[in-house]
Formats: C-alpha cells, structure tokens, sequence
C-alpha cells in the first residue's frame, strides 16, 4: 500500500514538473519619467491552473532593475512565490508569436547559403581561368614544345577556356538575381519589423501557488534606465508692446528595449535613486593655525566649500496635464496617450503654452561686449510655475539663436535674453587728455577716465541699461575714489554702475567715468585697466 502512495505522489510530481510554462506577453500602459530612469507600468491577464505554475511574463525591458520589481494581483486565491528576471529564455515561443518574421528569416538563411555556395563557384572558376591562361604561356614559351603538342594544347585551352567562361556567364547571373532577392527578404523584414512594436528578450519568469483554477489579472511596474527628460522652451516675439509666446516642452528619450505605444505619460520632478538616510550632525571644529604656520603652510584664507545639487522645481502644465503634488515631489500626468520609441533620439511633448507679460530693454556691459541684447523683464515670474531650461528665440519671425530661462533666482525679476541688435552702436573711448599719473614721495596717484557710446540707429526710441564698474580695494591702504559717472546709479559694495536711459533715434549718448587710484610708492597693481 505505501508502495502505491509513494508511485501516486511520483507520478503527480512528475506530472508537475513536466507542466508547461504559460507565457503571457507584458503591455506598457503608463510611464511614470524620472530625470534618468522611468517606472514602467505593465498589465497582464493570464490563466492560472489550480496548484503551482511557471508563469514567462515576456516583452520586459532589458534595462530592467531588478530590485524594483512590483508585482499585484487582483484574486486572493493566487500567491506569487518569486519572481525572477532573465535576459534570454529557452523557448519557440517569440518565434511563434512572429511567425512572418520567422519565414522572412528562414528564407534569408537560405538564400544566404545558397549565394554563399555561388559566389565559391564563381571564385573556383575565376582562379581556373587564370590558371589556363598561366600555364598556357608557359608551355607555349617552352623550346621543348612541338609544333603536334602545341596544337593539341592550343584546342585544349580552347575548349576548356569557352567552357569555363560559359558557365561563368550563368554563375554570375545567378549570383546577381540571388543578391536581388536577398536585398528584397531584407526590406520586407525591416518593413515588417517597423511595423511592430519593439519586442524586448527579456522577461519575468513567477512562480505562482493557486488554491482554484481562473484567470488573473496582475499590474507589473519595475524601474528601467537610459530615460531621460528635460524641460524645453520655444520662446516667441513680434513686436516691443506685445508679450512673448512661450510654448513649454517636455524633451523625452528613451532606449529601454521596448516602445511605449499610447501609453499615458507621468513626469516627476525627482531622481528615482536617491540618498534615503537623513543627515546626522557631527561636532563642528574649527581650522585655526597661528600667523606663522598659515605662512609655512601656504594658507590662502580661502574657506572650502561645499556644493550640493538640488533638484529643481519642475512643473508641467496645460494640454490635458495635471499638477500633483506629495511631500516628496511634484509630478505631472499626461491625459492624451502618447507614443515614444526606444530609439535613444528626443521626443518634444507640447505641454502648455503661455503668453508672458514683459517689459522689455536693451542691455549692455561695454567692459567686455560691446554688444546690445534685447532682454525682457518678466515680474512675478513664480506664478507662470517655469522651470529652468534650454529656450530656441525666435523674433520677428526669424531664428536668433538659443537662451537659458532660470526662474531659480532671488530677483523680483527674471530676465530672458532673447538676441543682439546689430542696429545699436556701443564703443568705449579712453580719454588721454583727462589720464594722469602722479609720483609723490610716499605715494602715486592714478587717473583713469574714459566714456561710454551709445548710438541708437533704429527708427524708434529704446531703454537701454547700460552697465560699467570701478576697482574695489581689499587693501586700506590703496584708496579709490570716483571722480565723475554722469548720475550713474553706484552699488558701493559692489563697485558697480547702472544706467537706465532711453535713447531717441538716431541719436547718441556719451557717459563719462573718471576714477582715481592712490597707493603707496612700493605697491605695484596688475589689473588696474
């Protein structure tokens, strides 16, 4: 009797493990994008037997983290045991799931073997011929030859040669007509492959314990690399008194092996791996050093700093895009579906676009350009939720070039620079007879003064800000004093000029600095000019 039991429960073990795996095939459905990765977001149905199964989940990235594997089911009566991801799995099963493929495939190979096989005959013959050729020089050139051998030689070479060439006319005809056809399988299979979704190898093999038979539902998410998105501008202006058309963008890229065919798109404002442990304080000790160790030791008094990344506000609006927000980050849903191909190019998204109120100006630092930019003023920037990022400006219909907007600033004003006006004349001009150098017995003076042009040859009048600086002192014993600035406005701490003016057309506007340097007669200074 127990001989029995022991074969019954072999047999049913055999039966088990002799059980074929199901396959099931994975659908993205959504994607939430991370700033280097993305949560794939999958559905599968598949029927489950009662007992335990092998169930191969197909069509999952190759990018897959492994340790990110999320896996729920909706029926209480199913355990998912493990699960396991392999890169490659020993089956028919993609083959007979592209069965045109496989024939396109199959025929290649063939052909393949049978130009192969050509082109050898070709090559076989082509060496004969030259070595009939070889030969029959050789012979003929021989003082041994008769005039009997070197007839019958001659017929031989004759024959053999027309024969030889003869059959190499249809070798090559063949070889060209099999070159055609195996160009032709090739497109068909490319056109084919295009045509479908990118099929990844890789997949998810679970073991699943089902207390009763049924069908099952399960929602499969796992983080997968090489995605990546950024913020994008297109920054639009036509005239002076009209506000900016700012189209806002999202450029996403993916290459994780699979495409996301109409699946709904959630941009998080946040890296997927981060550090999770919160900081712990250590005591604080400071660096001190006596005079004469900070000499020996070549201490600069330079204070080393840390810098830290943070991670900008990202928000994404309009064009059916939803703002949520946690305690962690910001993200931002997609309602229309949206296709995006693992090709590893830039796929632009419209998110939303918005007209921004500015007061726009001309700007200028003759110090070092003597160029003119055009630069809108945009207040209460916070409001229109930017982030920062890249920006194509295009006024008045034409292309100038690419900016930066940066709403991560302190200024009540964030300021967009969308491009040179060449029609703005801007120089600057040293005044000699105004310069002067004076030697006293402790000390020596130096007078500095130039001005700064200004010619607006444009048909309208502009504002322009016009911006200059004077040297700054660490010394107490190098002294500067400013002499002239034509009503410059003066940030004494930080040496700088300011110039806020409007400038009629055709017309040109002079503004003088005049500063004076004193120090003492052993000092010698660089940078002065």
């Amino acid at each position: 009797m127990r001989k029995k039991i022991f074969l019954f429960f072999l047999f049913l073990s055999a039966l088990h493990f002799s059980q074929k795996p199901i396959f099931t095939k994975a659908k993205v459905n959504a994607v939430n994008v991370y700033r280097s990765s993305a949560e794939l977001q999958n559905s599968v149905n598949v029927p489950i037997p009662a007992g335990t199964s092998e169930v191969v989940v197909t069509n999952i990235s190759d990018e897959i983290v492994e340790k990110s594997i999320q896996i729920n089911t909706n029926n209480k009566d199913i355990s998912i045991l493990s699960a396991q991801y392999r890169s490659n799995y020993s089956s028919n099963y993609f083959e007979n799931n592209n069965p045109n493929g496989k024939r396109i495939k199959d025929s290649i190979a063939i052909l393949e073997n049978l130009t192969t096989k050509i082109n050898i005959e070709r090559q076989t013959n082509e060496k004969t011929l030259e070595l009939l050729d070889k030969n029959q020089g050789l012979l003929v050139g021989s003082n041994t030859s008769s005039v009997a051998q070197l007839m019958q030689l001659t017929e031989y070479y004759k024959t053999k040669r027309n024969e030889i060439s003869i059959e190499q006319l249809d070798i090559n005809k063949k070889y060209a007509q099999n070159v055609l056809k195996l160009e032709s399988l090739r497109n068909r299979l490319k056109a084919n492959t295009d045509a479908e979704e990118t099929f990844s190898d890789g997949v998810l093999v679970l073991r699943i314990a089902s207390s009763a038979g049924g069908n099952a539902k399960m929602d499969l998410g796992y983080l997968a690399e090489n995605v990546s998105w950024e913020p994008f501008y297109e920054v639009k202006g036509n005239k002076l008194t009209e506000p900016l058309d700012v189209t806002f963008k999202a450029k996403v890229r993916q290459d994780t092996g699979l495409d996301w065919k109409g699946v709904k798109l959630s941009l998080v404002n946040a890296k997927s791996s981060r550090n999770n442990e919160a900081p712990v304080m250590n005591p604080w000790f400071l660096n001190s050093y006596k005079n004469e160790e900070r000499a020996s030791t070549g201490y600069s008094g330079k204070r080393d700093t840390l810098k830290t990344m943070a991670i900008e506000e990202v928000v994404v609006m309009g064009y059916g895009t939803k703002i949520n927000e946690n305690q962690l980050n910001v993200s931002f849903d997609t309602d229309i579906p949206y296709d995006i191909l693992s090709n590893d190019e830039d796929h632009f998204i419209n998110l939303k676009q918005i007209k921004l109120p500015a007061e726009y100006k001309y700007y200028t630092v003759p110090k070092y350009s003597t160029t003119a930019y055009l630069v809108a003023d945009i207040k209460d920037f916070n409001k229109y939720n930017l982030i920062s990022g890249a920006a194509s400006v295009i006024f008045e219909n034409m292309y100038v070039g690419e900016t930066r907007i940066n709403p991560n600033q302190t200024n009540d004003k964030m300021s967009i620079t969308l491009g040179d006006d060449k029609k703005i004349s801007v120089r600057k001009e040293m005044v000699n007879d105004k310069a002067s150098e004076k030697l006293f017995s402790s000390y020596q003076e130096k007078t500095i003064t130039y001005d700064l042009v200004v010619r607006n040859n444009k048909k309208e009048t502009i504002n322009i800000e016009i911006r200059d600086q004077i040297p700054l002192s660490k010394d107490e014993a190098v002294k500067i004093e400013l002499l002239q600035s034509d009503n410059a406005e003066l940030d004494k701490e930080k040496g700088f000029l300011l110039w806020n003016v409007k400038i009629s057309s055709s017309e040109t506007k002079k503004f003088r600095v005049s500063y004076k340097v004193r120090y003492p007669k052993d000092f010698s200074i660089g940078n002065l000019n």
